[in-house]
């Protein structure tokens, strides 16, 4: 026989009456993670899998996480308190194991109703993971949602106690789709279109029409919430993975350019999302001979530096801006951006200081056309002062004896977290954080025969598709690898984009970089559900 739960809408729960009301309602998510201490669990409370305010996560700051393998073998974990997330960290967890909680947040009065309000939580491997099949979790959790993979749809089982549930209302929140809700049909199943690439928020609700008491408080019904962070991927032939030594520093918010047969990457951050100190920046310039990939070597130290930029030209690396962190991971954020600018020349091995920006500048990002690097975007961070976003956009030629910085027309916009490159004579910004708005996919082109600006063709996807992107031309087309794991390409009449082709590995705050007429250079960069990425890959554009 088939549960057949009464579906009402759904009020704001928010902190559950402990709290101001809010605009949205919180639901609590698993999602799985990395760090430079190794597996984690972050504990979200919000609408969807994403980062939740400190004081939200007190409600739920007690909750404990199983962890169940394929053999069947259980562990449970606690969790200590992050910036914007509870962590649990997971030691040496088998790759098919799955994590699940279950949480009384006790009874609820709403008018003349009173409910026991239950919540429900798990996440496991990718879509399509044979653990998925041969352990569901039943077993252990009582309202449980079970995915599958089919073909460009995924599919949701909706289970309680183990039997399907019938009319059960799922929904779907997920990287390059519209939100989707549905209910489940007599075999308590959903079935909604795979979009973009990233962590999908799915979540099912149902009433059960059971009354009891709990402690002291009586109530009229049993209120279930589940939730499932899923991860889905893009299809693998889309990326050729290759041989290449692994990062030795897995890194966000890098430098990194090609020159010759080589990789260069310098500075970064090392640490977990959003923390910020000293011994987290890395502080070495690193190179790889891509023809003959024996290791990464190290050519020497410098500044700790994040949200810089770092170009090639004439056989040459130039390091631009980015900001330093002062303090330690035990104190207060005191963080600076620099308006440094050096040369360093592979042949002798050495840096040569060159004039500094005419502000401290970092989160921008660098391109070279012809002789002359261009800076678009950023901000400036000077500790405790007010973070200042720049209206001011520069050139610099490097055909002239002391190259000067030359201030360009005045953008139309104030973003970072965007991406920058030449094509076809023009300067592309592409994406970023606004300074009001958010996220943003829009695109602004630099013609510097005219020193004017004009709006071009947004990119695909919402808003976060364009945050932490990168870009650059190779065979005589511009690509866009994006926050969701697509690779974007300007048509040929420069009014539109279009997606080339669906990445196996959603990047942000990577570097791409060309490789050859047709392929491009993925390196470093990080997942919301993976974490960073310490593999190489590079991406045929001609497949």
């Amino acid at each position: 026989m088939h549960l057949k739960p009464r579906w009402i809408c759904l009020l704001l729960f928010g902190v559950l009456g402990l709290l101001p009301a809010v605009a949205q309602a919180h639901f609590i998510w698993l999602v799985q993670d990395t760090d430079d201490s190794g597996q984690i669990l972050h504990l979200y409370f919000e609408e969807a899998a994403e980062p939740s305010e400190a004081y939200i996560l007190e409600r739920v700051a007690d909750a404990e996480v199983q962890q169940v393998t394929a053999k069947g073998d259980t562990k449970t974990y606690t969790f200590s308190k992050g910036e914007d997330s509870l962590i649990a960290k997971i030691p040496q967890a088998p790759k098919q194991s799955m994590f699940f909680l279950q949480r009384d947040l006790g009874v609820m009065t709403r008018g003349e109703d009173s409910f026991l309000l239950k919540y429900y939580a798990k996440t496991g491997p990718g879509v399509g993971s044979k653990a998925w099949e041969k352990n569901d979790c039943s077993e252990h959790l009582a309202f449980n949602l079970v995915p599958k993979a089919k073909g460009k749809q995924i599919q949701i089982t909706a289970l309680y106690q183990g039997k399907p549930v019938e009319d059960a209302q799922v929904v779907v929140i997920g990287p390059g789709m519209n939100d989707f809700e549905a209910q489940t049909d007599k075999n308590g199943q959903v079935t909604f279109p795979r979009a973009g690439n990233g962590v999908y928020s799915i979540r099912a609700r149902m009433i059960e029409e059971k009354s009891g008491k709990s402690g002291d408080d009586e109530y009229k019904t049993t209120r279930h919430y589940s939730t499932l962070a899923l991860k889905v991927g893009g299809a693998k032939s889309m990326v050729t993975q290759v041989s290449y030594p692994k990062l030795p520093e897995n890194v966000t918010s890098f430098g990194a350019a090609i020159s010759g047969d080589a990789l260069y990457l310098y500075g970064g951050h090392t640490g977990r999302a959003h923390h910020y100190y000293k011994e987290a920046q890395a502080h070495t310039l690193r190179r790889l001979n891509l023809k003959k990939p024996a290791g990464w070597e190290s050519l020497g130290h410098g500044p700790g530096l994040q949200g810089l930029a770092m170009v090639a030209h004439n056989g040459k690396l130039y390091r631009i801006g980015g900001f330093t962190a002062n303090n330690t991971e035990e104190e207060d954020r005191d963080l600076h951006s620099q308006a440094t600018v050096a040369c360093f020349d592979p042949q002798t091995k050495t840096w040569t200081e060159m004039t500094p920006l005419p502000e401290p500048r970092s989160s921008f990002d660098a391109a070279v056309l012809g002789d002359k690097i261009y800076v678009v975007g950023g901000w400036s961070m000077q500790g405790d002062e007010e973070a200042q976003w720049h209206t001011t956009a520069y050139s610099l030629d490097l055909s002239q004896p002391d190259p000067q910085w030359t201030e360009l027309a005045t953008p139309p916009f104030q973003r970072r977290a965007l991406s920058v490159a030449a094509y076809q004579g023009k300067i592309y910004a592409i994406g970023g954080m606004q300074s009001e708005g958010g996220p943003t996919t829009r695109v602004d082109v630099y013609d510097p025969k005219s020193d004017s600006w004009s709006e071009g063709p947004s990119l695909q996807g919402e808003g976060m598709e364009g945050f932490g992107s990168s870009a650059f031309a190779v065979g005589d087309k511009l690509y866009v690898s994006t926050y969701e794991g697509n690779l974007q390409r300007l048509s040929k009449d420069g009014k539109s984009w279009e997606i080339a082709k669906e990445l196996e590995n959603a990047r942000f705050f990577h570097r791409m970089l060309p490789f050859s007429d047709s392929q491009l250079l993925t390196v470093g960069g990080a997942n919301m559900s993976i974490g960073k990425f310490e593999e190489i890959e590079i991406i045929d554009v001609k497949k």
